[in-house]
């Protein structure tokens, strides 16, 4: 099991179990101390068992419980937010099929990280509430209503795209927003729970999706993840754009409209962010990889936007606390209404290589803790960042989310950030 500011996740029956999830809860609401809580799920399989269990575990300590049913991450969020009601959305997010989790949610954003001892912990706080709780089922969000609302009916007026849903959680929100906004949309995926693809669009080669757009003479292609948080782009000519690439172009499309043009972006996002924001007179600050973190960042900055490159997450703290995938959809959609397809050009695009390795946690900080002291000069915001150019650097960090090792590397030519990637993952592995 892992237990991050990310959240709580584990495979069940195998390292994270019913009888524990109940207790994550029980704690999460004596800590909250609320009379309403709201749950929500992605597809997976194991993610109606689980529900099942967070529902009694809130009720018995007297809560209220909107269930939401199958809902995105972005669209509880936003409940959270407007309800001012603590949340627990069970997923694992980009993890394999096998993998769940909870999400728990306050203030319309992640609980932070004292929170989340107190929750693994046990500590508890006396609640007065009701001898029992009711539990109220087919709750519906406004999400999708509000996301067209703000982007205006005809918006994306004839624009085509396709959608990878990947039978995740944007099946209830991003075909209905896009057809809202009069998109022409063509879905792929779009059975809740069968998974033709990695749960992670930024590790597949998304073939089917490029295939569709290229054949079908289309605008664009977005791609989601299981609980529909985080998105990749394909352009009109069927390529794969990145994650990076993505939150550039994003930004620099809603950045003009804000006086404060400050931007706080995860350690591993493209440099290209930078040049944007620089280019529109503004300043980008960098917080750790999580999304947690940025929006710590954020908040602590001032700033409306952020983001996260690697995994394809757009932060717009007007509306949310988390990556909102299809905030990003709307932004990019409404750009190709006015721009076509010349959109896709209007930013710089760095070259990336991300890598993964299976490594215990704690062997990997070890191993860079190492690496730490032969580079004084190095940025060690979190884990170790080298600059190894103008236009490169790597960054080398334990995973939050998994038992793993990280290398970012981003250069101005692909075989460049390549060797980069390589060398240093040798490095720590023989440090290791």
């Amino acid at each position: 099991m892992i237990a991050s500011i990310s959240g709580i996740r584990g495979i069940i029956n195998q390292d994270l179990f019913l009888p524990d999830i109940a207790r994550y809860v029980e704690n999460f609401s004596a800590a909250a101390s609320a009379k309403r809580f709201l749950v929500g799920r992605d597809t997976r399989i194991s993610g109606d068992a689980i529900v099942r269990t967070v529902c009694g575990a809130l009720m018995s300590s007297g809560a209220e419980v909107l269930d939401y049913g199958v809902i995105s991450t972005p669209a509880l969020f936003r409940e959270s937010r407007l309800l001012a009601a603590p949340a627990v959305m069970v997923s694992a997010s980009h993890n394999a099929p096998e993998w769940n989790g909870l999400k728990l949610v306050v203030n319309g954003g992640m609980i932070a990280q004292a929170e989340l001892d107190e929750v693994l912990a046990g500590k508890r706080k006396t609640v007065s509430r009701a001898p029992s709780g009711k539990l109220r089922y087919g709750q519906k969000s406004s999400y999708n209503r509000e996301l067209i609302e703000m982007a205006g009916r005809e918006s994306g007026s004839g624009v085509s795209v396709a959608l990878d849903l990947n039978g995740g959680a944007a099946i209830p929100h991003a075909p209905a927003i896009l057809q809202g906004i009069g998109c022409r949309v063509k879905v792929l995926g779009g059975t809740q729970g069968v998974f033709g693809r990695t749960i992670d669009p930024t590790g597949d080669d998304l073939r089917l999706l490029t295939e569709a757009v290229r054949e079908g003479g289309l605008e664009a292609g977005f791609a989601f993840d299981c609980d529909g948080d985080r998105l990749v782009l394909v352009d009109n000519e069927g390529r794969k754009r990145t994650g990076d690439f993505m939150l550039a172009l994003a930004i620099k499309k809603l950045l003009p409209n804000l006086k404060n043009r400050t931007v706080v972006v995860s350690a591993d996002t493209t440099q290209a962010v930078d040049d944007v924001v620089s280019n529109l007179g503004g300043k980008v600050y960098r917080s750790k990889v999580g999304e947690a973190n940025v929006v710590a960042g954020m908040i602590k900055e001032g700033a409306t936007l952020g983001g996260e490159g690697s995994s394809g997450g757009l932060i717009d703290g007007s509306y949310n606390y988390c990556r909102d995938s299809m905030i990003a959809v709307i932004t990019i959609v409404k750009a190709i209404k006015k721009s076509g397809k010349r959109v896709f050009g209007e930013v710089p695009s760095y070259e990336q290589v991300r890598l993964k390795v299976p490594l215990e946690r704690k062997k990997a900080l070890a191993a860079i803790k190492k690496l730490q002291r032969e580079h004084p000069e190095a940025d060690l915001l979190d884990g170790i960042r080298l600059k190894t150019g103008a236009h490169s650097w790597v960054l080398i960090r334990a995973s939050g989310t998994e038992d793993a090792l990280r290398v970012s590397a981003e250069s101005t030519s692909g075989e460049e950030a390549k060797e980069l990637a390589d060398s240093y993952l040798k490095r720590v592995e023989k440090l290791a």
